[in-house]
């Protein structure tokens, strides 16, 4: 169960600090512009994102589809979240920014802590050898660069919303779709099949072995399902929190 590895540490490390770099650089040149420029980042972002999952498509299907391909995983609620942000205008617009600002914080929170979960070394070592690969460094870094341009543009703010309600339901509602996926087609989408970190993973056999595997199963999906909503809801939380603290110093900055 290692948390981060050496790979994770030179490539990582210098990719966050270029993009806060670029987000710096972004937020300067559009403090003053429109909502409407300042979403131009998003829209290129969220084409990059897209075309990225197209072609990781496009290839599993050439090669011969692997069912862990389908867009079943946590992170692939980006690919529907970060496009509608970018591009949605109307009822319900800021419930999918909350939403997305919710699954961006939490991505960050994993690949402050665990990144070694998110990819593996092995993926940073055939980043430029195998498309899959790519995919899978490039795809999170750029939700990664999506949080911090959330919070460089300004386009976070809480304010009068209490969308507490609608992370309770997406994330259940995506929980219970995925869980019940990865057992019918027996593929790990999210961990609901099978559980990456190893220690946990011995201690569900042991449960399986001692209840049978139908109701060790049943159970380990029960609360991975409880463990997804409330990790959703309490990043939903932070990002709340966040929010109010950066009103708070861009308060401070404006009265000096």
């Amino acid at each position: 169960m290692q948390l981060w590895t050496f790979e994770h540490f030179v490539t990582l490390i210098p990719t966050v600090i270029i993009m806060i770099l670029i987000t710096f650089l972004l937020s300067k040149l559009l403090k003053n512009k429109s909502y409407k420029v300042r979403m131009i980042p998003f829209q290129i972002n969220a084409g990059l994102l897209l075309l990225s999952e197209i072609l990781k498509q496009v290839i599993s299907i050439i090669k011969g589809y692997d069912l862990y391909h389908i867009p079943l995983h946590v992170c692939s609620l980006f690919i529907f979240l970060v496009p509608l942000m970018a591009f949605y205008r109307g009822k319900g617009e800021k419930v999918i920014r909350s939403l997305t600002c919710t699954v961006s914080l939490s991505l960050c929170i994993f690949m402050t802590v665990y990144p070694n979960l998110i990819y593996s070394d092995m993926s940073i070592a055939n980043f430029f050898k195998d498309y899959f690969e790519f995919h899978t460094v490039f795809f999170h870094n750029l939700v990664i660069f999506e949080f911090m341009l959330i919070i460089g543009l300004n386009l976070h703010s809480t304010k009068g919303l209490k969308h507490g309600k609608y992370v309770l339901i997406a994330s259940s509602i995506y929980a219970s779709i995925a869980g019940i996926v990865s057992q019918i087609l027996k593929t790990n989408f999210s961990n609901f099949y099978t559980c990456n970190i190893g220690p946990v993973n011995d201690f569900v056999n042991i449960v399986k072995n001692s209840l049978g595997y139908g109701a060790g199963q049943t159970i380990y999906v029960i609360i991975l399902l409880l463990l997804h909503v409330a990790f959703f809801y309490g990043s939903y939380k932070l990002y709340c929190l966040l929010d109010f603290l950066l009103v708070k110093i861009r308060s401070k900055k404006q009265k000096n």
